[in-house]
């Protein structure tokens, strides 16, 4: 009995304290005098929250004449009644939303005074709904509020990659619960997708080339070109910064290039230029998004490459056996050495030749003919022989790829710097980034934003090997070895472990087999291979110290194979010629290369002939490099800026006090007009394949791009012309007449390209075959 007395003396008195801690609030609350009406809505936000309902903004009046406000009612959030609903208006709709009104009378008026303080006139307190329970107060809509804080970390977190519903279950688990947190999950989302829009204002084109001028202004050497239709539609575009130029400068000898995924809603290939650092990593020349990939296209990006990298032509590119490209690079690229990713060649093998899956002899001379032959004479002997143990006289596709052998078999490719690479995986694998950090739903400036992020991790990765490279010595696997010491001080880390691999191998799998009477030539095998290989052979001069060996590894990679190797082992060489220390694989190549590369091309004749853009472009390029790397550190910054001061003092003093005229200093280039954007091309699914390009399509419809035109926002020392000359999209619809059998069959023998012509016809008839195979 007495319990039971205690627990109903209990409730009564905490309902007591709870109603009169509510007068007491309801008190103040109808006694205090807010200052504007911010203070005066927050203050019944929280009597609000406090009680479980919601508030939204109602009527309001004005004194006479003026647009001082009078008064005005803040009331419950279930106050009125939802509109009927028009059956008749003949409208669909998906759902009816639930009905949330229920006529509730509670409400606030507040009146202004002649000073603008607002205070209470009129209250009513009663609902006639059901208030929200403590647990559930979060969620009413006018106590949910995101601070600049709370918006920062989500902005943040969301921007470096991490999905919404994970960054808010993080702010969740920060506060103690969702219930803290001070806005909803939905609030979250819509505060991400306004963000997102912010960014697309006007439209998405233009959003886009806002962004590049943008960047443009902070990055004097970021440079961009857009290709669009006549009717003002974005169909190409291209884009690149500083610091990829600079790379380029560098590294730009062999080029990697493959259009492999869409990543957008407007269905454009993703098509990023490649390379090779000297840490064996991937770098990024620049980035173009197409809409097609056709001849057209391709030319106008290669000329554009070519043309904003300082008209530098790479040494060697790698594509896969797309003819588009190659007609492309045949006219953009002549000086340039093409190759074919092998990785492609090996896929099509097992469904053109069948005896390829059952004859193991002929899948090894295939092997062979593609990468194992030292000179083209030992190819030519495997393919005679492969074609005799299978019984491929009459194969076609085989005497189609016989044909442009130059293209993809080493044998033939001993001559030219191509870093040992035989595909374009390093290109697949930068595609395979890029489709991580986009949708099929993103807009342009998302995968702009997005690969953005990519160059920088990249060059994040870049900058700690350096870091490495700088602050730590390398340690040879035999230490007293002053071969291995000498390629330590100078390669890189990652180069160096090439290195002492083939040296290795020299010491403990080479043997010499035979030496010229005056120690000129040698004949370098295998110790337990001496009868199953042909020896390698290696020349030495030794008044020139010149070294050179069949196998050609270092024309073609840069680094010293292990037969040369061998040979100074056993003339005991102690460190081989530093002209054999290639420059791109040093550990500091960037600085090597930038402090006597100005002096050096001065005396060269390509200087000669065009030195006052060279000049222009290689300090721009080197004042771009030291100022990137002094940024952040206020003693180099005050060094830099006080020695341009004295040159620029010295050169006054040169010139003779003469200024430059006007008529020389480059005029910037005007704005672009609006374009429209391009036009949303989703297929039935969502598919990352490539596309097939026109010469693997047996039909295509007219194009419609026709007429492009260009619009290009680029550095003024690259001089591109104000107006650029426009092109016509050509009609695929049926085969051109130049590449008709009648006009091939009529070319005389003797034409300049006349059998290269033949050979990539032959090519496109056998690629056609295998895909009506293949479909």
């Amino acid at each position: 009995m007495v319990a039971l007395w205690l627990r109903y003396s209990c409730a009564i008195v905490a309902l007591y304290l709870r109603y009169t801690c509510a007068l007491i609030a309801l008190y103040f609350f109808f006694q205090a005098v807010y200052k504007d009406e911010t203070e005066a809505y927050e203050c019944f936000c929280t009597y609000a929250h406090d009680n479980g309902f919601s508030v939204r903004k109602d009527h309001h009046s004005f004194w006479p004449n003026s647009r001082k406000i009078k008064s005005k009612d803040f009331v419950c959030s279930k106050a009125g009644f939802k509109k009927s609903d028009d059956h008749n208006s003949g409208k669909r709709k998906r759902f009816t939303r639930p009905v949330v009104r229920t006529g509730c009378p509670a409400m606030v008026r507040f009146v202004t005074d002649e000073d603008g303080y607002w205070h209470v006139k009129r209250f009513i307190e009663s609902h006639n709904h059901e208030l929200a329970s403590p647990a559930d107060r979060h969620l009413l809509r006018s106590c949910r509020n995101m601070i600049e804080e709370k918006a920062s970390v989500l902005k943040s977190m969301t921007d470096a990659g991490i999905r919404t519903v994970d960054a808010y279950a993080y702010l969740a688990e920060e506060v103690g619960g969702c219930e803290n947190v001070g806005f909803s999950k939905r609030d979250a989302y819509n505060f991400i997708q306004k963000e997102k829009r912010a960014r697309i204002e006007i439209c998405d084109t233009n959003s886009l080339i806002q962004l590049f001028k943008y960047r443009q202004v902070e990055d004097h050497m970021f440079a961009w070109d857009v290709q669009y239709d006549d009717e003002d539609r974005l169909v190409n575009f291209f884009w690149v910064d500083g610091r990829s130029r600079i790379d380029y400068e560098c590294f730009g000898d062999v080029l990697i290039f493959y259009t492999s995924y869409r990543l957008n809603k407007y269905n454009f290939v993703c098509a990023p230029f490649v390379g090779v650092n000297n840490h064996w990593q991937n770098i990024l020349f620049g980035l173009a998004f197409l809409s097609e990939e056709t001849i057209e296209s391709f030319t106008w990006l290669f000329k554009t490459f070519v043309r904003i990298m300082g008209n530098k032509y790479p040494t060697t590119i790698f594509t896969d056996q797309d003819q588009a490209m190659a007609r492309a690079i045949e006219v953009t690229l002549p000086h340039t050495r093409h190759r074919l990713c092998q990785w492609h060649i090996f896929k099509k093998v097992p469904s053109k030749v069948s005896i390829y899956n059952s004859n193991n002899k002929v899948r090894g001379l295939f092997h062979k003919c593609m990468r194992w032959c030292d000179s083209e004479e030992v190819f030519e002997e495997a393919w005679d022989e492969m074609i005799k143990e299978g019984n491929l006289h009459n194969h076609e596709w085989l005497q189609d790829l016989y044909k442009i052998r130059r293209k993809w078999s080493t044998a033939f490719n001993k001559d030219s710097f191509c870093m040992g690479i035989l595909s374009t995986q390093r290109s697949e694998c930068t595609n395979n980034v890029c489709h991580g950090i986009s949708k099929p739903t993103s807009s342009l400036t998302d995968c702009f934003l997005g690969l953005e992020k990519v160059l920088m991790n990249w060059r994040r990765n870049e900058q700690d090997e350096d870091y490495k490279c700088s602050q730590s010595e390398i340690v040879p696997v035999i230490k007293n070895s002053s071969i291995l010491k000498q390629a330590a001080r100078f390669y890189s880390r990652r180069i160096y472990s090439i290195f002492e691999e083939e040296f290795i191998k020299a010491v403990g799998e080479m043997s010499i087999d035979f030496v010229s009477t005056d120690s000129s030539k040698f004949l370098v095998n295998y110790i337990e291979k001496k009868n199953q290989n042909h020896p390698w052979v290696v020349q030495f001069d030794a008044t020139e110290g010149n070294i050179q060996c069949s196998c050609k590894k270092y024309k073609t990679m840069g680094l010293m194979c292990s037969h040369c190797l061998r040979v100074f082992k056993q003339l005991d060489i102690a460190k081989f010629p530093k002209k054999y220390l290639l420059l791109r694989w040093s550990a500091r190549a960037r600085q090597v290369f930038y402090s006597g590369y100005l002096l050096n091309s001065q005396r060269s004749n390509n200087f000669q002939s065009g030195r006052g853009f060279i000049f222009r472009n290689q300090v721009s390029r080197f004042a771009y490099q030291m100022s990137t790397e002094a940024q952040g550190n206020e003693e180099a910054e005050e060094f830099i800026l006080s020695s341009l001061q004295d040159m620029y003092k010295k050169l006054y003093i040169i010139l003779g006090g003469k200024k430059r005229n006007e008529k020389d200093v480059p005029s910037s280039q005007g704005g672009t007009a609006n374009l429209k954007d391009p036009l949303k091309r989703r297929p039935k699914g969502i598919s990352n394949a490539r596309l097939k390009s026109h010469w693997e399509k047996k039909k295509r419809p007219k194009s419609k791009l026709t007429d492009k035109k260009s619009s290009v926002g680029d550095n003024p020392m690259d001089e591109p012309s104000s107006t650029q000359p426009t092109s016509t999209q050509m009609n695929f619809s049926s085969m051109p007449e130049c590449f008709s059998e009648e006009y091939i069959t009529g070319i005389p023998s003797s034409q300049p390209g006349a059998e290269y012509t033949k050979l990539m016809m032959d090519f496109l008839s056998a690629e056609l075959e295998f895909n009506e195979f293949a479909m």
